[in-house]
């Protein structure tokens, strides 16, 4: 294992409202995209080299903000709309020859998305319309809207919505609520919206399954895995969650579900000082010699399963919300843009606000001040269910304004798997083997290319895995230097790209 390098680092100047967001297209590069001014938008593709190939402005209507971006591979969806509105704009940007290609749809009224998909021609998105979950399907080729049957008895949420590449299928997780019982429920729809299959995940009497997601392993098996809780310790504002489930589905029946518990885990507690771990396994094992389990109460963000062999590797992150309070005042309008001030509008209407499996909406003057990440879960299962190995890595003080994906994993044919994530712009990796840690708390820190650069603030930092043995990283950047040449000296503010050789 060679250590990790940074190979090249482009910087872009930022000025006023400014931003840029980021869609890597693994070996074809890099788009970056940006409304440089009210009626346009901006998208610009950077090579593997970061070396720009082409750039395109294109018109957008003048108050929609930018929303999300969906890559299949082919083609990148740019998402443009605007709080609660029922118009959005979405324009194709064709990845290789660089054109694009726009098209206006109106949705529902009231439409608060949470989950923008893209398979073809063909658009998924999923929300809330008054505080009912709406499943709809646009064709952009003919202009076609329509809202998938989605409706299944018991209040429920839609989860997660998945592109399946491979098989050509969207795959769409419901959490279906009956009194402080949850059961998932998942369908996959072809890309003309027909129901390709439906299979429904029930919990065992004292559980209640908190998430969940699909994954079609061939015509006749498939598996459900997410994180369940104890069903008396469920709230309205809280989604408790105790272990890692995994059931499989064969045909339309379950053959099995199984539970694993983090008491079970050898390394779940590993972000604890050591004596909250000594204090924590000797509360679980009084509980088991009792013959009972520590109920638990963490908030997971779990993975796309990776499939590998016969096995699947589990990816989680555990993080809580923090709140502080604030004078009501000084809110300024709610609805993108107001509320979390991004320079870009709010993302996806954010499903943590209302999804009952993520928990509060804060109270009074309470207001929601991000996500603070303790640390993450790995964890192998075969294809019986059973628990091969686990492992974990923590998160230095890692906070977040938008709950996503931080960590990400890499796996090798030699066993290993590596884990990285960013954070104030320097980069994080651990190496693990099954239980075993090969190589812990590397850090490469993000330099810049100039003598005499201090960063003097990194507000935003993202890595991703790009191609082969490649990291991008990106964000922004205070820079100050004091002595420099006349083009570097003062201060500067950027966006930087970084190519990341490990």
């Amino acid at each position: 294992m060679t250590a990790a390098q940074g190979v090249k680092r482009i910087e872009l100047p930022l000025s006023g409202n400014m931003a840029y967001q980021t869609v890597p297209l693994g070996s074809q590069g890099v788009l970056l995209i940006s409304k440089p001014e009210k009626g346009t938008f901006n998208v610009q593709k950077f090579d593997t080299n970061l070396e720009r190939v082409w750039s395109i402005d294109g018109p957008i209507e003048a108050n929609l903000d930018y929303i999300t971006a969906s890559y299949d591979g082919q083609a990148v969806f740019l998402l443009f709309s605007k709080y609660r509105s029922s118009l959005y704009q979405i324009v194709k940007v064709n990845v290789g020859p660089g054109f694009v290609e726009t098209f206006t749809i109106n949705t529902v009224d009231r439409f608060e998305i949470t989950d923008f998909k893209t398979l073809g021609y063909s658009v998924f998105m999923a929300g809330m319309v008054r505080n009912e979950p709406v499943l709809i399907l646009t064709q952009l080729r003919t202009g076609q809207t329509k809202i998938l049957p989605s409706a299944i008895k018991g209040s429920n949420a839609i989860q997660t919505v998945e592109v399946d590449t491979a098989h050509h299928l969207v795959n769409v997780c419901f959490a279906v609520k009956k009194g402080r019982q949850t059961r998932i429920v998942a369908r996959s729809y072809e890309e003309t919206g027909e129901l390709y299959a439906q299979v429904s995940v029930d919990p065992e009497d004292d559980y209640s399954l908190l998430s969940g997601r699909l994954q079609v392993l061939n015509d006749s098996v498939r598996v459900v895995i997410g994180t369940y809780g104890y069903r008396n310790m469920q709230s309205t504002s809280n989604a408790a969650s105790q272990g890692l489930y995994i059931s499989k589905i064969i045909g339309n029946e379950p053959v099995f579900t199984r539970y694993h518990s983090f008491t079970e885990f050898k390394n779940f507690f590993n972000f604890m000082n050591e004596r909250q771990q000594e204090k924590m396994e000797k509360r679980i094992r009084k509980k088991k010699e009792s013959g009972d389990d520590l109920k638990l109460n963490y908030r997971l963000l779990v993975h796309d399963i990776v499939p590998k062999n016969n096995n699947f590797l589990l990816v989680a992150e555990v993080f809580y919300p923090e709140y502080r309070y604030q004078n009501p005042s000084m809110m300024g309008g709610l609805g993108y843009g107001g509320m979390m001030g991004y320079p870009f509008g709010m993302g996806l209407y954010n499903p943590y606000l209302w999804n009952p499996m993520y928990g509060g909406r804060g109270y009074n003057q309470q207001v929601f001040d991000g996500f603070t990440y303790t640390h993450a879960v790995v964890a192998d299962v075969d294809e019986n269910g059973k628990l091969l190995w686990d492992n974990s890595i923590n998160f230095d003080n890692v906070k977040s304004m938008d709950l996503r994906e931080k960590i990400k994993v890499q796996t090798f044919t030699n066993g290993n798997s590596r884990l990285v994530y960013s954070h104030n712009g320097a980069i994080r990796s651990k190496i693990i083997k099954g239980n075993q840690v090969v190589d812990s708390d590397r850090v490469i820190p993000n330099e810049t290319n100039v003598e005499g650069d201090k960063v003097r603030k990194t507000s935003t930092d993202d890595i991703d895995y790009w191609y082969e043995n490649f990291y991008l990283a990106w964000g922004e950047q205070r820079i100050i230097n004091a002595a420099g040449d006349p083009q570097t000296r003062g201060r500067r503010n950027v966006f930087y790209l970084n190519k990341i050789a490990y």
